[in-house]
């Protein structure tokens, strides 16, 4: 592992690493943007737009041979064949837009696919990162990419993809294509993981999908705290699908805002998100990784609940970047806890795994956000979700900063990162 490549985005593997996640991330937030508007287009109905998110997410459900895959294949073929796919996939919709055949079910075919393509990617990427990055800089090399995906994706790439947009629809989809091709290119440059490695098996015998994806299930059950946040991800996540999928009707219709406006009010809410990117290893060394981590879940509470309650353009922008910010905060130690205290030849399986647990109800609960709207009005889902959130904090929090502090005592390392978010 490289320790220096971690200090920041200016060179060596991570610097590479880095711009190549920020080169995708800018046209990932072009078409976002344009994506909801094009379901806009085709259909008002808040259940119909919903399936777009739907089948966006619905491949979640493979992480866990998404996660065996990481282990067996070189991580960064893996990674340079996948974005490869993506960007045949866009290229098709942006011809079906350009053509004037394109429909909701193409939409969520291509979202389906460009969803399957993202569940091996971020798996892949999870497990391909300890590789070039010490364990003492994980905190911070997640919390730079994930400020790179919240600046090039959300507060630069998000109002581009509305503008351009406007301008063609078949154009948003175009740019993201190419800025998939322009990431392979330097995802080409990074070096090759090691071999693979199948786990706890009889030596000498070829890895088995099944035996390593039951392997990545006994690492998750075996863990009661890695378990438990989990868990906690998987309601977390459902929340977020919930008022996620109805951000373009949330701001359009309950807002009365133009369809123009759409990304640049997502990209005001993505402020908060870097700010929470920027602080979060700060936060944990004041505070403690569980305690910041759990902080930041309250934050993301409260916000829902504001979003949803006070019918007011500056508050809900206000509300999208708190909302934001504590979601970083959660991620960059969570995620960071995970990569740090699991062996790196097991680590696909067991992301792949907790990423079933923790965002498989991601469908789910954009089908009930889209149903939940379609009953009542827009600004209700986003109430019942910031309430559920605060329960759920009120319902774990002390079991969890409990175990952690146990698990910190026996590590010898008080301030390490801890776990739950992506």
């Amino acid at each position: 592992m490289t320790g220096g490549a971690a200090a920041g985005p200016g060179g060596g593997a991570f610097g590479r690493l880095w711009a190549s996640t920020a080169v995708s991330a800018l046209g990932d937030g072009v078409r976002l943007t344009a994506l909801p508007l094009l379901a806009l287009s085709l259909t008002t109905d808040p259940l119909l737009i919903s399936l777009v998110t739907v089948a966006n997410w619905l491949p979640l459900l493979l992480s866990p041979l998404a996660g065996v895959w990481a282990d067996l294949a070189d991580r960064r073929a893996l990674l340079i064949g996948v974005d490869l796919m993506r960007a045949a996939a866009v290229l098709v919709l942006t011809l079906t837009v350009v053509t004037g055949v394109v429909s909701l079910p193409v939409v969520c075919a291509v979202a389906a696919v460009l969803g399957l393509g993202e569940t091996v990617h971020i798996v892949a990427s999870q497990s391909y990162l300890p590789m070039v990055v010490d364990t003492s800089r994980l905190a911070a090399a997640n919390g730079r990419l994930h400020v790179a995906q919240l600046i090039f994706r959300d507060s630069a790439g998000q109002p581009l993809g509305s503008l351009a947009f406007v301008a063609g629809a078949g154009l948003p989809f175009l740019v993201d294509g190419v800025s998939f091709l322009f990431g392979v290119a330097l995802l080409a440059t990074l070096p090759r993981s090691p071999g693979p490695s199948a786990g706890p098996a009889e030596p000498g015998a070829a890895p088995r999908w099944r035996t390593m994806i039951l392997d990545g299930v006994r690492l998750l059950r075996t863990d009661r705290l890695l378990a438990t946040l989990a868990g906690m991800l998987g309601a977390l996540n459902f929340c977020m699908a919930v008022t996620g999928t109805l951000e373009v009707l949330y701001v359009v219709r309950w807002l009365g805002l133009p369809e123009a406006a759409f990304g640049v009010f997502l990209a005001v809410g993505a402020l908060g998100g870097i700010v929470g990117g920027l602080l979060n290893a700060r936060l944990a060394d004041r505070f403690g990784t569980f305690p910041a981590a759990l902080g930041g879940m309250v934050l993301m509470g409260l916000a829902m609940l504001l979003t949803g309650l006070v019918h007011h353009t500056v508050v809900a922008a206000a509300g999208f970047a708190l909302m934001a910010l504590g979601a970083a905060v959660y991620q960059a130690l969570t995620v960071s806890f995970r990569q740090a205290t699991t062996p790196p030849g097991r680590l696909g399986r067991l992301n792949g795994v907790y990423r079933l647990v923790g965002t498989g109800t991601i469908p789910l609960g954009a089908l009930a956000g889209g149903a939940l709207a379609k009953a009542v009005e827009v600004n209700v889902p986003y109430t019942a979700a910031g309430a559920v959130v605060l329960l759920l904090f009120a319902v774990v929090a002390r079991p969890v900063v409990r175990m952690g502090t146990v698990q910190e005592r026996r590590a010898g390392a008080p301030d390490a990162p801890a776990e739950a978010a992506s």
